[in-house]
């Protein structure tokens, strides 16, 4: 039943302890008895899950409104969709659609007429994006608005036509008229449409200038003189605001969640339209007395250290936390308590001052403040769970060298830019390589796009003489090598291929199954980070070029630009001959082969490592009764083809599996894809099923059977999503249905060019069985189980019946698979007579991409959702380049435990968000460490686990000396570690940066609160310096963990 009563057991289940415990706290600072306030901040530090603190907190307040209060809603705010898109999942707790509105505050009513309006449901979840939803600065909006706004003023008004061409602004007159016509009040909420009214009207001064304004429009005309624009903007800015505040009434919040808020805090204190707006939502209170609570999340909720050098737009760390204390406290008590603060800070201080002599009075007053900004915040951070304090980190050293092609690039385009009186380029060169292909749209492109018809004779030279120094289109078509040209692409490069992981399809299981023990550091993904925008893309074309050139691509005879793509893995007809049947065996989930022939099975139950000879004898064993079985069932003749191609399905059939009528049934395997040349497979392996036909029986059947159930992505997709959703058989079709929607997208991953040069080199073996080789030799099964097990965290999954898990992993597992190369656009300039011509050609990211810089259009935040759920898979892209856009608020942790600065962030603070996006909830380092730590607890543990991954977490739980959880699922210690790299110049001024940012990250906790935090810093490192005792500091960090409560009191 929808509005049955809702219990929060279900919802709070998946909470480690300290979350657990924030949400307990929390609730109680909202809810409780004691003093309750408003507005609460949990600004837990980087990566420690505070979107499951706020989905515990929407579950607890539910619960608890849901006798007093006939509708509950619930608005989600954040910066923009790619993090909406990522979080909602996780924050339904009821696990319904929830109303997404990424929308301007102002077409609320509209949106609300489709869902049937808020009152048919007990319980709303709104998402709303500030930038669209509280910004009134466009003053006229968007069309269909003021098409609204008419529907809604044209019976109040003397002159409709006056106001019908006003609300016109510029749209064309067709699409204007349209937009008129198709919009109705219908459905509308009454509410909005009568306080609107209400409102235009009691504003006397607006309602008088509306009627001044139409008059000025009696007739459409093309253009209009400034004295009529300008008040018809402003006066359209003024109705838009009015209809805002109109729709606050219709969304009557209960519970607000801003999440990553730093990032809108003008909306806290501004005087703008868009912050009254914001206030007025946070201030609301409906008719039966319940007063709307806003829960703020973030990990550096106000700028967390300011410095001298800063630039003052950038905020103010003194004025930033005040302010938002302040508006913590609320707007009464706000101003009084964060005076009171000032003054016990500067007491704090000057005690810090005066150290080491005034020890305990400092940690007395520490106390005191601690107290007060308890009662509206709570943070926890992980520093203090790692036996060096040091947050499991580490930094290898990477040596960057300068090659002579590198200064031959500076001095190239130093000219170049000279010639054209660009900026100082010394940045740029230090920056990027090949910086005039990949210009975009910075001012050296555009002065060279000013001069490209009459170019001066020295631009000319310049730009010949710079020829060398670009991308040669024919050179990358004929695969060349490339020189990476510029020292911190070449050290990076060194570092990523050095390991050969471009050899690899995917990332290596942490816990293996089987083979060769691990030479050498784990292969891991990488994460750079650039302060200058084509920096990613230079990193994604040129290391992707790399990866395929050194997999093989132009060996194969293959051109980089050629059209023709090769796709071996098909299922068409070729002369009326069936041409894919053997690629059927990638795509059949085999219920039979996946259970009884289960590498993890017998993992479990050898206490000895395997090599991969020794996993297929054992797995041969274990296959001997099927193959009797078909050996015995089947029909075979010796003159016939051999159709061992149906070999898996007619075991299925003679040992009783219902995959038949699976395989029969319209919405079964031929669901996959609508090819009829596809259908017609299917139909000949159900045909061979029924009749249990295999033609002739090959001798090397066993050790095909082996390959299937080693390798074949269907049945180690049907094993993976089995694991995670145990309740089903199976032989169950949604299980199979799941696991063939996975092995499909392998195809796609298979029939990639790179991966055909890779698989093909030096053999001459059928394609489809060197991937089934290749997936037996690569552990694919291990690695699917792993992934899967994140999964179901990743997809919030935990609480869902076993069907929408399995469908939920498969198709998560199936779009992350299926992500297409990115293209890149590379400038190609050439001299053209006596004028320049700029032209352009693409190049390929698949080995590494670009986060995409969110645009507001729909496909780009399906894209930069894709590059990241494909980055979080162990598939490729192994390398992710990206600016600060992908430094707050994303995940990159689950298959990458190393990220380079590129260039280094100006603040501690930057440093610390940029790492904590790989150091987060059951990271890749983890679970590296997890699987040499705990492994022996799957390997003999005498029976198959149902999620080995979730027996060796709750292992390393039950040996934790702490209970927080942040041991094991956050910090595990063991040889790897999360690792900060850093490819510097040598002598460059970034040496002694990395020196000071890193002292800073030590100390810039005691600067909290205080105003010139650079004096009290150098003061605090230079005490450290002078040998005082490091725990005596440690005593005067202000802490604000949640004070634990006793949940059955």
């Amino acid at each position: 039943m929808p509005n049955e009563r809702f219990r929060a057991d279900a919802a709070l289940a998946p909470l480690k302890v300290f979350q657990r415990r924030t949400v307990d706290y929390v609730f109680d600072r909202l809810y409780g008895q004691d003093d309750p306030v408003r507005q609460f901040l949990v600004a837990d530090e980087v990566g420690l899950g505070k979107t499951m603190v706020a989905r515990g907190v929407i579950a607890r307040m539910i619960e608890h409104l849901w006798d007093s209060t006939k509708r509950i809603d619930i608005l989600y705010i954040c910066s923009n969709q790619a993090i909406a898109a990522q979080n909602l999942n996780r924050l339904n707790v009821l696990g319904r659609r929830e109303l997404a509105l990424p929308t301007r505050m102002t077409l609320v009513p509209l949106q609300l007429r489709d869902q049937a309006g808020l009152d048919a449901n007990k319980v709303n979840f709104i998402s709303l994006t500030p930038g669209t939803t509280f910004d009134l600065r466009s003053s006229t909006g968007v069309t269909q608005e003021r098409a609204l706004l008419l529907h809604l003023l044209r019976d109040l008004v003397t002159r409709p036509r006056g106001l019908h061409n006003l609300l016109q602004v510029t749209a064309g007159v067709e699409g204007w008229n349209r937009a008129v016509d198709n919009l109705t009040l219908e459905g509308v909420d009454k509410r909005i449409i009568e306080r609107f009214r209400r409102d235009v009207q009691a504003d006397r001064d607006l309602f008088e200038e509306l009627e001044r304004v139409c008059e000025l429009f009696p007739r459409r005309r093309d253009t209009y003189p400034a004295e009529m624009t300008q008040p018809r903007n402003s006066l359209v800015a003024r109705l838009r605001a009015k209809l805002s505040h109109a729709c606050v009434d219709a969304l009557q919040p209960d519970l607000i969640i801003m999440d990553e808020f730093q990032r809108f805090r003008d909306l806290l204190h501004g005087d703008s339209d868009a912050a009254i707006l914001a206030r007025e939502l946070f201030d609301y209170s409906g008719g039966d007395g319940h007063a709307a609570r806003t829960l703020l999340l973030s990990a550096t909720p106000y700028r967390m250290l300011t410095l001298a050098g800063d630039e003052p737009d950038e905020g103010d760390h003194y004025q930033d936390f005040l302010e938002t204390l302040s508006f913590l406290y609320g707007g009464e008590k706000g101003p009084e308590v964060a005076a009171t603060l000032a003054r016990e800070m500067r007491a704090f201080r000057g005690l810090l001052h005066a150290l080491p002599q005034s020890h305990a009075s400092a940690v007395e007053t520490r106390q005191t403040i601690e107290r007060r900004l308890r009662r509206v915040i709570a943070r926890t951070e992980r520093v203090a769970s790692t036996v060096e304090r040091d947050s499991m980190m580490s930094e290898p050293p990477i040596t960057v060298s300068i090659a002579p092609a590198d200064l031959a690039q500076a001095s190239a385009v130093s000219q170049v830019a000279r010639t054209l009186d660009a900026p100082e380029i010394i940045e740029y060169w230090k920056s990027s390589p090949y910086l005039l292909n990949f210009m975009r749209h910075y001012s050296l492109k555009r002065l060279l796009e000013d001069q490209v018809d009459a170019p001066s004779a020295v631009l000319r030279t310049a730009i010949q003489a710079a020829r060398p120094a670009m991308l040669d289109h024919d050179a990358i078509d004929a695969y060349a090598p490339l020189d990476p040209a510029n020292g911190r692409m070449r050290a990076i490069m060194d570092d990523i291929f050095g390991q050969h992981l471009e050899q690899n399809l995917w990332i290596p299981a942490a816990m293996p199954y089987y083979g060769e023990a691990r030479a050498g550091a784990p292969l891991t993904k990488a994460l750079i980070f650039s302060s200058w925008s084509m920096v990613p893309d230079a990193i994604a074309a040129l290391l992707s070029y790399e990866a395929e050139r050194r997999m093989g691509v132009g060996e194969s005879g293959r051109r980089y630009f050629e059209q023709h793509r090769l796709r071996p893995l098909q299922f068409r007809q070729d002369h009326g001959r069936l041409a894919g049947l053997r690629a059927l065996l990638l795509i059949y989930p085999s219920p039979a082969l996946a259970e009884l022939a289960d590498p993890l099975a017998v993992f479990s139950e050898t206490g000895a490592a395997l090599s991969l000879e020794g996993m297929r004898s054992a797995v041969g064993d274990r296959l001997k009764p099927a193959l009797g079985a078909l050996k015995e069932g089947a029909v075979s003749h010796q003159d016939a083809h051999s159709a061992e191609w149906a070999a898996p399905a007619v075991i299925d059939d003679l040992l009783g599996a219902r995959s038949r009528a699976w395989l029969e049934a319209p919405h079964g395997m031929r669901a996959l894809a609508s090819e009829d040349a596809f259908h017609d497979h299917v139909a000949e392996l159900a045909a061979a099923v029924k009749t249990h036909d295999i033609g002739a029986l090959s001798d090397d059947l066993s050790d095909l059977l082996v390959d299937v159930a080693l390798g074949s992505p269907a049945v180690c997709a049907l094993r993976a999503l089995k694991r995670i959703a145990p309740e089903l058989a199976w032989d169950d079709p949604r299980l199979l249905s799941a696991a063939a929607e996975v092995a499909w997208s392998f195809r796609a991953l298979f029939n990639q060019h790179d991966a055909v040069a890779l698989l093909r080199r030096d053999t001459d073996d059928h394609y489809w069985r060197r991937v089934l080789a290749y997936c037996a030799q690569h552990n694919l099964q291990a690695v699917l189980d792993e992934y899967a097990h994140y999964l179901v965290d990743a997809e919030g999954l935990g609480a869902r019946p076993a069907e929408d898990r399995a469908i939920g992993v498969a198709r998560a597992m199936a779009q992350a698979l299926a992500i297409r190369p990115s293209q890149i656009d590379v400038d190609d300039v050439q001299v053209d007579g006596e004028s320049l011509a700029i032209s352009k050609f693409q190049m390929r990211g698949r080995f590494a991409m670009r986060l995409a810089d969110y645009k507001d259009e729909d496909g780009a935040v399906a894209r930069l959702g894709g590059v990241r759920d494909a980055f979080n898979s162990p598939f490729r892209p192994f390398v992710l380049a990206t600016t600060s856009v992908g430094q707050e608020g994303l995940d990159f942790h689950p298959y990458c435990y190393r990220v380079y600065h590129w260039n280094l962030p100006g603040n501690p603070v930057d440093l610390e968000q940029r790492e904590g996006r790989v150091h987060r909830f059951k990271g890749h380092a983890v679970r590296l460490n997890l699987a040499e730590r705990q492994a022996s607890v799957v390997r003999g543990y005498g029976q198959v686990p149902d999620d080995p991954w979730k027996l060796m977490f709750e292992r390393a739980r039950s040996e934790a000396t702490v209970d927080t959880d942040l041991i094991p699922y956050w910090i595990y210690e063991g040889s790897v570690r999360v690792e900060r790299r850093v490819p510097m110049l040598p002598f460059s001024r970034e040496v002694t940066r990395l020196a000071w940012l890193k002292r800073s990250l030590t100390v810039y906790r005691l600067a909290f609160g205080q105003p010139r935090q650079d004096d009290l810093l150098d003061y605090l490192q230079t005490l450290a310096g002078d040998g005082m005792d490091s725990n005596l500091l440690t005593d005067l960090q202000i802490r604000l963990e949640p004070e634990v409560f006793d949940r059955s009191a």
